[in-house]
């Protein structure tokens, strides 16, 4: 009898410190998340409900610039599909690198006429360079976030409420109000 008793208090103490670690690890895990300590699942945005556009500048944009926005629209949708639901963490690298290398050779291809985006357009060339050569998923997440916010201010795409503010040109025709 004294044995099964021995048993059961060892079986309670192992359960009780299991709990502990339990709810101690989510508690910290929560914690990590909430301040953005956690690669790929922090979202550090702006609510794109809570930007304003600076129309009469985007408006600006001449008609020779279509080749751009259609550009911006076409590569989100496909590099959405290659980063959205949790795929940036385990990436499907060949269709991203395949990816990065249609970006690259088209991106030198579209005559952007305002300084401020083809600076960005730069970046973005740099970026799928980069993307060709490593399987980096930071590299991968920021360029989705150049496409995306691009498409958001230029192509007034809703971008699921998200907006990242991570572009020259967007900063130079946004406002936010976080």
């Amino acid at each position: 009898m004294e044995k099964r008793h021995k048993s059961k208090k060892k079986r309670m103490i192992i359960s009780i410190s299991l709990s502990v670690l339990l709810v101690g690890g989510g508690a910290t895990g929560w914690i990590l998340y909430q301040n953005g300590k956690i690669p790929f699942l922090s979202q550090q945005s702006i609510k794109a409900s809570a930007i304003k556009v600076n129309q009469q500048k985007v408006d600006k944009l001449e008609s020779s610039d279509q080749q751009a926005k259609d550009f911006i629209a076409e590569h989100h949708d496909v590099l959405n599909d290659l980063t959205g639901w949790s795929a940036i963490e385990h990436p499907d690298w060949p269709a991203v690198q395949e990816e990065a290398t249609a970006i690259k050779n088209t991106i030198g291809t579209i005559e952007v006429k305002d300084s401020v985006l083809k600076k960005d357009f730069q970046h973005m060339e740099k970026l799928a360079g980069q993307l060709e050569q490593t399987k980096d998923q930071a590299l991968l997440k920021e360029l989705h976030r150049y496409f995306h916010d691009l498409d958001v201010v230029i192509n007034e795409d809703d971008g699921s409420n998200t907006y990242f503010d991570v572009t020259s040109y967007g900063k130079s025709v946004v406002k936010t109000s976080k």
